[in-house]
Parts: C-alpha cells; sequence; structure tokens
C-alpha cells in the first residue's frame, strides 16, 4: 500500500529534477556490454537474452576503467541490503538473484571505499547500500512501472545504474543498522528531496553528512533522492546486461 500510493503522489508531482544521465584484493572483473531494444509493456525487451548471460573475464585489451568489481572486496564492511533481491521495492517481488551482489566500475568503487575509509576512521560509521549496478533488462521493467524522468531514467539511453557508475546508499551504525534519514528507500514523495525541510534534525544531519562525504569524492547528488549517487565519469560507460550472482 505505501509503495501504491507513493506512486499517485509521484504521478502527480511535477517533474523537475534532471533524469539520470545517459585496491589490490582480489576481484573477479566482469566484463562484456548488452544493449536492448525498447519494449512493449508486458513483453521480454526486444533483443534481450532468456537468460542472464553469464560473467566473463575483460576481452583482451580492455581498458580496466571498465570492469565491475564486487564493492565487498573493497569494503569488506559494506552492508548489503539489495532491495530488489527482496519483495520490499516498487515491484513488491524480487528481481535481482536472492545472492546478488554489489557490483561498481572499478574507479566507482575505488571513490565509495574512500568514502567508507573517511566514515570508519571518524567513528565507525558504514555504509549500507540498496542497489549498485543494475542490469538493463531491469530498467526496462521499471520504465514499464515508472514511465516518469527525474525518478526513473528511461531504458535508451539508460541509467547510470546500468553503467555500473551510480549507488544508492545510507549510513548505518557499526553495528550495521540504518541510521535515521527522511525516509526509506525509494519512497518517491518530495520527503526524498534534499531540500526537503520536514525531517527531524537527526535525519537532516545523516543526510548532509552523507551528501557531504560522497561529493567529497566527486560523486553527484540528484535532486529528488537523498539515497542516490553517481559517478560523473561513469556517464559514457556501456550499457550492460549482466548477472549479479556469478
Amino acid at each position: 500500500m505505501r509503495r501504491l500510493l507513493a506512486i499517485g503522489i509521484l504521478l502527480l508531482a511535477p517533474d523537475e529534477a534532471a533524469p539520470e544521465p545517459a585496491a589490490e584484493a582480489e576481484i573477479r572483473p566482469v566484463a562484456a556490454s548488452f544493449e536492448a531494444a525498447p519494449a512493449t509493456p508486458g513483453t521480454k525487451p526486444r533483443g534481450a537474452p532468456a537468460t542472464a548471460p553469464a560473467a566473463t573475464r575483460p576481452e583482451r585489451g580492455q581498458a580496466p576503467a571498465l570492469e565491475l568489481v564486487d564493492v565487498q572486496a573493497l569494503i569488506p564492511d559494506l552492508v548489503l541490503d539489495l532491495r530488489y533481491a527482496t519483495d520490499d521495492n516498487l515491484f513488491g517481488e524480487p528481481v535481482y538473484p536472492e545472492k546478488a551482489r554489489c557490483l561498481l566500475l572499478r574507479p566507482t568503487a575505488e571513490k565509495l571505499a574512500r568514502v567508507a575509509k573517511r566514515l570508519r576512521e571518524e567513528d565507525g560509521t558504514r555504509l549500507r547500500v540498496f542497489d549498485c549496478y543494475r542490469p538493463h533488462s531491469v530498467q526496462f521493467r521499471l520504465w514499464q512501472i515508472m514511465p516518469v524522468r527525474g525518478y526513473v531514467a528511461p531504458p535508451r539511453p539508460g541509467s547510470v545504474h546500468n553503467r555500473g557508475g551510480a549507488v544508492d546508499l545510507t549510513l548505518a551504525s557499526p553495528e550495521g543498522e540504518p541510521l535515521p534519514m527522511p525516509t526509506d528507500f525509494d519512497e518517491l514523495s518530495d520527503r526524498a528531496w534534499h531540500s526537503y525541510e520536514g525531517a527531524t534534525e537527526e535525519q537532516k544531519r545523516n543526510r548532509a553528512r552523507l551528501k557531504a562525504a560522497m561529493e567529497a569524492e566527486g560523486f553527484r547528488a540528484i535532486r529528488k533522492e537523498w539515497w542516490h549517487y553517481e559517478d560523473p565519469e561513469a556517464r559514457q560507460a556501456p550499457v550492460r546486461d549482466l548477472p549479479l550472482d556469478g
């Protein structure tokens, strides 16, 4: 019911935010790219594989910056709360595998590791992630549910999530519990905007602290989602449709 109410609020709200644009641990890189053609409601995107393609190593000569890496290899205390692997999301059902990983482009993951290190050294605060790399086929499904620019990027040209350069996250206590924020993840109302002033002082402090920490490493926020940050340097990376549990 909360999701349905949020969707109703969203469709009445003006679309003011810009749409999403087009460590030496042992890390298994994921390579290759996939561009699906637009889908019509209720159908599988034309050209999409029947099953998720297997993860592969980079082709010879591929730039390391295009590798997708498992972020937990760089941030061992990262808290995974990948909502699309549960039924607590806009779909109301899992659309990621149960053992989905948080994958990001290597440079983006390294920036996030520096954010985590700074917060950890300050007072033990940890990062808790809701979404990282998002397969392109899932973007088609999101767009069918919520075709509203500024909240969901259209499948073409695709989201920065589909390129491995965006992360949805929050702050967590040293024990891994989420710290108070103005809303839960994916609440599509003005309460999720960075400019929302109706939150408690603690919620506003946590929101501001996350924003400052992320922007210090070059991440960019968007106005309507306090949890969403993207790496501007990843905007030209290829859109991909790869498995999250390989």
